[in-house]
């Protein structure tokens, strides 16, 4: 489990179970970590399955939206709708209203039930003659006033959490549509089956209507599209649904099972076909929508073998020359099957196919690629004479290919369905479309691949691979249905010509396995949905298991970095309650999502220590590198964006080589522009190049190249350490090369980033290294604290930070005047704990009980998405993440009060950039930190606890002006445009080494 699920996992569990979550505290304190885990894999993870988590009283918790529940009726037992209503009214989130239209039912005891629940919030009427369901349901809509409404079938169940996790998503993104994951129970309340779903997943839902329930939109919206149509009753859900999603694309999956489908005799949740209508409604519904979105005789709805299953071809009307690209060395017979297989099966016109031969010794492979030559007009061989190396030889095709599709085919594969290039072109020459793959079976007719998700066993592999193509729908969706996916495999993928132009071809760097996924997954990045269609039918003669020897290691580290993410967060297209460690999907048990929390929570590695070994070469030329974690464009602000200030303002100063050496994330090519006349160099070259970017994160066991000449600017305490390490590593051998001093750009006291720990301690030990260092600070204050505690360098420098230039220009703007409003804005970020998150919180919460007029305030959080925080008193603390500059300019100039926390010596950006708006900003002294005079607007408190916060925003809160001045901070903050006015000196040093 990953730091995202972890984090996600503990957070449900402070909402559902406070008093385990207490009670977990208190056994930290006692029994210390190990302690802890034991008791949780006890007390909490052995606990019975079918116990219900608790989530809170009904109606505790509040919140600005509104939802309105729609419910049709219609002769329903009683005892199921009982049961219905009931689960609205014990919602923890207090803020809904049911509206239930009866639709003329012809059992009394409905409407006499109907008539005893019935409140302000439970609106009820029953209409004169019997309608239909979207009838009904368009006659409870008009009676809601909600701001989203929620469709409740009669029978059906809502978990108590429903419209809690829905508002918690959708005021964070404002999302038009959402839907979670359901189950289906009998009429004992017992689970039958559950669908854990992808996020949104258009291609899908042209499938089959996978988004079921618990369905929710905005109320705008629906009345936008003129509500539900009855000609697609049966399916009128789905004719909606798509109807919504053509005028929005903000849709939103909450992977939790937050509904529960009644299976009863005369639903389709147990009887399949009690509603045979509405698989022609269903039909219908898809159709309607084709011809809505791509013009009639475009494309057609097709129904299958499957009930509620429909496959959408899309019109070839020109038949674009497709390039089939088969990389071979010998294994002729494999070669012979799949070419046969082409001619034999293929009813797509035109193709040609062109072999790229891989070194290939055998005379019996050569007399056969020279007879197909011979034979077929539209076959070419191509000489490859160089190491094998599958995405060179995937480029190479495509560069010599004609076509205007390519499709990527392995030498071991046979075409067992006639229509397979005809599925694979239609689907990929689509403006939206990326990459398209198909069903390939092992000789057993198991599944080889039905598509991949990234992050499966750590790394990524193809879901279903081993089981039956037949159709299922438990726990995930079926393999027999067409569907979205981040990656397909490369044994059989096509893409257009105009995608390889958009997204480049398959990076080089990896020689055996991971360009497929990686093309995938670039293709994604720029707009593009990858696809996978089961009607495209293969045998793959791959054998089910791989020797990884075969594989080299960099394929491993390239891989590993590209799938970081999604093992750490998930695939989007899979869902975070399945097995991530079996291909065959299976639900992950709330015992063993606890008890992974528990027992894989801490590691004995500290990767950030790993070895940078340099190897000695001969130069004359001076060169500054810098050691820097990152430079892919996510990455630059803060520390790393003053990093690269400094080394650009150093190298511009000096005019010596540059040299940016990347130790943490693999640079993209994209980074390449931020850094014009660079050039990437392997840390295996002895280049030339004046001015490089060379990535060392997969350094394991190499050397860098480096010279007496060389300077270093380290920036994180991890680069400062390895290199003091191998300075000291060296000196113990032969003597450090490494002569000059290192310059170290201090941006915090980084042991402060730990509790006292093991990186705590190698934090603070680069501050004390025998290395000679020329240590240049980020700001007095910080300064001053490391002088107080006695850190010696050789030489030490500092500069004072001043206001982004994009804020000053909007500062600039406003003319010294700014108007403002009854808002407050934290920095808030609860993933990082020396912001105090927490402190800010509870200082929020007793605030409000002192405010009176708390309610004429808003409340945001800048820095980081979170979801919000309840305060009290129907009161949150929203989040709007991290803002582009123009937003977050815009935020600072319409904010009167602020809370900005930073436990460091250091005085982090925001505290300053607030007040330089005006903003009246309270923050906190540390060490030799005191804001107080750095501007008027500026509240700096000597004892940061929350009663002192909280009368400190009381105080500044009942002050309120309609407008403030601006701009009155410390002089040299917005016009001391010489960040590093110490170069000069530093240069002295390099220009005398």
């Amino acid at each position: 489990m990953g730091k995202i699920e972890k984090v996600k996992t503990l957070a449900r569990l402070s909402v559902k179970q406070p008093k385990s979550v207490v009670k977990a505290l208190g056994y930290l304190g006692k029994y210390g970590f190990v302690g802890l885990r034991e008791r949780l894999y006890q007390e909490v993870v052995l606990e019975d399955e079918s116990i219900p988590l608790v989530f809170g009283e009904p109606g505790s918790a509040g919140g600005g939206i509104k939802f309105s529940v729609l419910m049709p009726t219609y002769n329903v037992d009683v005892r199921w709708l009982s049961k219905a209503v009931k689960s609205v009214e014990q919602q923890v989130y207090g803020n809904w209203e049911l509206c239930i239209v009866d639709d003329c039912s012809t059992d009394d005891s409905v409407m006499s039930y109907l008539r005893s629940v019935e409140s302000d919030r439970v609106k009820v009427m029953r209409l004169d003659r019997n309608g239909g369901i979207s009838n009904a349901t368009n006659a409870a809509a008009r009676m809601a006033d909600g701001d989203y409404m929620v469709l409740l079938d009669n029978d059906d169940l809502l978990a108590p959490n429903a419209l809690l996790e829905f508002y918690l998503r959708l005021s964070t993104t404002q999302a038009d549509v959402v839907y979670s994951d359901n189950d289906v129970v009998d009429e004992n309340g017992t689970r039958l089956a559950v669908l854990h779903k992808p996020d949104w997943s258009p291609d899908l839902l042209l499938s089959q209507m996978y988004v079921g329930h618990l369905l929710g939109f905005k109320r705008s919206l629906f009345e936008e599209v003129g509500g539900f149509r009855p000609e697609f009753d049966g399916s009128q859900d789905y004719d909606l649904l798509l109807r919504l999603v053509e005028r929005s694309s903000r849709i939103e999956h909450i992977s939790e099972i937050l509904y529960s489908w009644r299976a009863l005799p005369t639903s389709t949740a147990a009887n399949p076909d009690s509603k045979p209508y509405a698989q022609t409604a269903g039909l219908h519904a898809v159709q309607s929508h084709l011809d809505r979105t791509l013009g009639e005789g475009k494309a057609c709805a097709c129904e299958t073998d499957s009930l509620y299953v429909y496959d959408v071809r899309y019109e070839l009307r020109d038949k674009p020359k497709v390039s089939i690209i088969i990389p071979t060395k010998d294994h002729v017979d494999d070669l012979r099957a799949a070419i046969e297989s082409v001619f034999d099966k293929t009813e797509y016109p035109s193709y040609e196919i062109l072999i790229l031969d891989n070194n290939s010794e055998l005379s019996e492979t050569k007399a056969y690629l020279r007879s197909l030559e011979q034979e077929f007009g539209n076959v070419s061989v191509i000489d490859a004479s160089y190491r094998f190396n599958w995405s060179k030889l995937n480029n190479q095709g495509i560069e010599e290919a004609s076509g205007d599709v390519f499709v990527c085919l392995n030498n071991d594969v046979v075409i067992r369905s006639a229509d397979w290039l005809d599925r694979l072109v239609e689907n990929c020459i689509r403006e939206d479309i990326g990459v398209v793959g198909g069903l390939l079976l092992y000789p057993d007719e198991t599944i080889q691949h039905a598509g991949v998700v990234v992050g499966m066993g750590g790394w990524a592999d193809h879901v279903y691979k081993g089981a039956a193509p037949v159709h299922c729908g438990n726990p995930f969706i079926s393999p027999m249905v067409a569907r979205n996916v981040s990656a397909v495999t490369g044994a059989c993928m096509a893409f257009s010509r105009d995608t390889w132009e958009r997204i480049g071809g398959f990076n080089e760097d990896f020689v055996v396995c991971g360009s497929d996924v990686e093309l995938c997954l670039r293709a994604e990045r720029n707009g593009l949905r990858n696809l996978y269609l089961p009607g495209v039918v293969l045998t793959h003669y791959e054998s089910k298991t791989r020797d990884p020897k075969d594989i080299p290691e960099v394929d491993f580290s390239l891989s590993k970095a590209m799938y970081r993410r999604y093992v750490a967060a998930g695939d989007p297209y899979y869902n975070s309650n399945l097995d991530y460690g079996s291909c065959i999907p299976k639900v992950v048990s709330r015992r063993e999502k606890l008890r992974r929390a528990a027992l894989d929570c801490y590691s004995t590695d500290i990767l950030e220590t790993r070895a940078m070994n340099f190897r000695r070469v001969s130069s004359d030329r001076p060169r500054i590198n810098l050691l820097v974690p990152s430079i892919n464009a996510e990455d630059v602000y803060g520390g790393i964006a003053t990093a690269l200030s400094f080394f650009d303002r150093l190298v511009a100063e000096t005019g010596v080589d540059a040299r940016i050496l990347v130790i943490d994330s693999e640079p993209r090519m994209e980074s390449l522009s931020r850094f014009p006349g660079y050039e990437f160099v392997s840390m295996d070259e002895e280049s030339d190049a004046r001015l490089q970017i060379v990535p060392i994160g997969r350094r394991n066991g190499k050397t860098v190249p480096a010279s007496p000449k060389d300077w270093f600017v380290c920036t994180s305490w991890w680069s400062a350490y390895c290199y003091q390490d191998e300075c000291e590593r060296l000196k113990k051998q032969d003597g450090c090369f490494l002569e000059n001093p290192m310059i170290y750009l201090i941006q915090d006291y980084e042991p402060g980033f730990y509790a006292w720990s093991s990186r705590y301690l190698l934090a603070e030990s680069t501050y004390r290294s025998p290395v000679p260092t020329v240590a240049v600070f980020n700001s007095r204050e910080l300064k001053g604290h490391f002088d107080s505690l006695g850190y010696e360098f050789k030489h030490s420098f500092v500069f004072d930070p001043f206001l982004n230039g994009s804020l000053l220009e909007r500062l600039d703007q406003l003319g010294g005047k700014v108007g403002k409003r009854r808002q407050i804005m934290v920095y808030g970020r609860p993933g990082t704990d020396r912001n105090a998150f927490e402190l800010v919180v509870e200082s929020l919460r007793r605030w409000i009980d002192l405010q009176e007029d708390h309610g004429l305030w808003e409340i945001v959080s800048a820095g980081e998405q979170h979801a919000p925080v309840y305060l009290g008193h129907g009161r949150y603390l929203t989040s709007v993440g991290k803002l582009t500059i123009e937003e977050y300019a815009q935020l600072l100039a319409e904010s009167y009060a602020g809370i900005s926390l930073m436990v460091s010596p250091h005085p982090s950006y925001p505290p300053l950039e607030m007040a330089a708006f005006g903003v009246r900003v309270i923050t906190n002294e540390y060490s030799g930190k005191d804001l107080s005079d750095f501007g008027e607007s500026v509240v700096s408190l000597a004892r940061s606890t929350p009663g002192e916060i909280a009368a400190s925003l009381q105080e500044v809160c009942s002050s309120f002006e309609r407008e403030v001045p601006c701009g009155r901070v410390r002089p040299g903050y917005l016009t001391n445009r010489d960040l590093f006015p110490f170069v000069q000196e530093i240069k002295k040093l390099i220009d005398e080494s």
